[in-house]
């Protein structure tokens, strides 16, 4: 995947992305104004960035961006969605961030609904405020990826569902990503807070190249990856997937990684924003955790410790 979104905005107005951004938010808060059906991430999001707009803030301190989750139930169709919405300072002139969390959907239908939605969300024209038009295709479109247990006894479906979640959950995964770089504070949150949410382990380092590691259950290994090439890059790619069926033995066993965090070693400053790692303390971490095998794979020398 090859998305230059962040630095093809590099000369948008982003006081006029943001007062956008705004006054859509407004729109869909008053069409969700029911307990429950619309959230805003961050409460104090809104008052920050209306700082900034007022002139009061400079862009170099405004940390936060408008993040929100809407409940949509279409009335012909027995799931319920949450749309999560994360929006970039450059939208509408980038792509929105969202993904869709069906928990009662089966995994083939679900990721077939995630497909479709970013298919359309790519085909509409940039510029252009779109989350109203994003709801409204997942309101006309969800009944097509219920599946036909939607239809059975109830008690039938429970047992579909269990025996699912069963095999899904007996596979462990571990994956290593490789980008061009990670700079952005957004995508650096992002990273540790969707691995928190799925109860996934292992670690990142921002900077260039960047690298990214998580480990845990198939499914959430796969909703992650889901949601993270979602976002612009230049470059995204998966080096190595590892996977193992555990049955019902213990995840925690399997685990190279306690947790998931961020990792900074020695960095030294390039040109512009550009800063690099220490390539040496990286190898040191991951052969810690025995996978130092995994330096060659994504630097093509064999890794060599500092000490």
């Amino acid at each position: 995947m090859d998305n230059h979104g962040e630095d093809d905005a590099a000369g948008t107005d982003i006081k006029e992305m943001l007062g956008l951004q705004l006054s859509e938010f407004e729109m869909l808060q008053s069409m969700f104004p029911n307990d429950g059906e619309f959230c805003l991430d961050d409460q104090t999001a809104i008052g920050s960035i209306q700082t900034f707009l007022n002139g009061k803030l400079k862009y170099e301190y405004l940390h936060s961006r408008l993040g929100f989750t809407v409940h949509i139930s279409p009335g012909n169709c027995k799931t319920t969605i949450e749309l999560v919405c994360q929006l970039p300072h450059e939208y509408p002139a980038v792509p929105p961030v969202v993904f869709t969390r069906a928990p009662n959907m089966n995994r083939n239908s679900h990721s077939q609904l995630n497909e479709a939605l970013h298919e359309y969300i790519i085909g509409l024209d940039r510029g252009e405020l779109c989350l109203y038009s994003v709801i409204e295709w997942l309101q006309e479109n969800l009944e097509k990826f219920e599946t036909d247990e939607s239809h059975e006894k109830e008690g039938d479906v429970l047992s579909k569902l269990e025996k699912m979640k069963l095999e899904e959950d007996s596979v462990f995964t571990r994956l290593w990503i490789y980008s061009h770089h990670i700079y952005s504070k957004f995508k650096r949150r992002d990273i540790i807070d969707w691995a928190s949410e799925l109860k996934l382990t292992g670690f990142s380092l921002p900077g260039k190249p960047g690298v990214v590691c998580v480990e845990g259950y198939s499914r959430s290994v796969d909703d992650y990856w889901h949601r993270l090439r979602r976002l612009n890059w230049k470059k995204l790619v998966v080096k190595e997937k590892e996977g193992q069926d555990i049955g019902d033995g213990n995840i925690e066993k399997y685990r190279k990684f306690e947790g998931f965090e961020e990792k900074v070693f020695d960095v030294r400053g390039g040109k512009g924003r550009e800063y690099h790692m220490d390539l040496g303390k990286l190898y040191e971490f991951l052969d810690l955790h025995d996978c130092g095998h995994i330096f060659q794979m994504y630097f093509g020398v064999e890794g060599k410790s500092n000490s």
